[in-house]
């Protein structure tokens, strides 16, 4: 795996060996970076204005393509011990990305992230679990935008309270992105 575009293009991801974590595809990050630079533009924001958190990080490819875009600040948050020493070993060198040697179903307390990006393991229903325990501790305001990516022959929903803003294949997974549901 290689980071993609930007400062760090073309730096190699290392990831653990075995089934333990399932790295992003480099095809699959482009497809999610592509689209959003297209909602960014459209808002007008830069990368240099989003803070990111990449949940169940495993070797932190989502979060370091971020960061290598321009992203102000990225959180990873990541729990087994294999994973984390890829982690660290990926993001040598790099200022502006943190790590959380944490469960994301327990989160520290923490402040609201402009986008939210989260690859639980398929079919278990840790992200929406992870996402209600975020929510509570803060990573998650009126204006984030989260991203769940899953197995694309999966049907998800997202807990109550949130809204599917956008779904978009992208080989064998899928990225869902939601928001806030707007209370009237």
């Amino acid at each position: 795996m290689r980071i993609v575009s930007g400062k760090w293009r073309g730096k190699t991801i290392h990831a653990p060996e075995g089934t333990a974590t399932r790295p992003t595809s480099d095809r699959a990050r482009e497809t999610l970076f592509n689209i959003l630079n297209a909602m960014l533009l459209k808002e007008g924001r830069q990368w240099c204005d989003i803070s990111f958190a990449d949940v169940f990080a495993g070797s932190g490819g989502v979060g370091i393509e971020a960061l290598s875009r321009g992203a102000r600040h990225v959180i990873c948050v990541e729990n087994n011990p294999v994973a984390l020493r890829c982690l660290r070993q990926n993001i040598t060198g790099m200022a502006g990305i943190e790590v959380i040697s944490r469960d994301a179903l327990m989160p520290p307390a923490g402040v609201a992230v402009d986008i939210l990006f989260m690859d639980a393991p398929y079919g278990k229903g840790l992200w929406q679990t992870a996402l209600r325990a975020l929510a509570t501790a803060g990573w998650i305001g009126d204006k984030t935008l989260i991203i769940i990516e899953t197995d694309n022959g999966l049907t998800e929903e997202v807990p109550d309270g949130y809204e599917m803003v956008r779904e978009r294949a992208a080989g064998r997974n899928k990225f869902l992105f939601a928001k806030k549901r707007r209370e009237i």
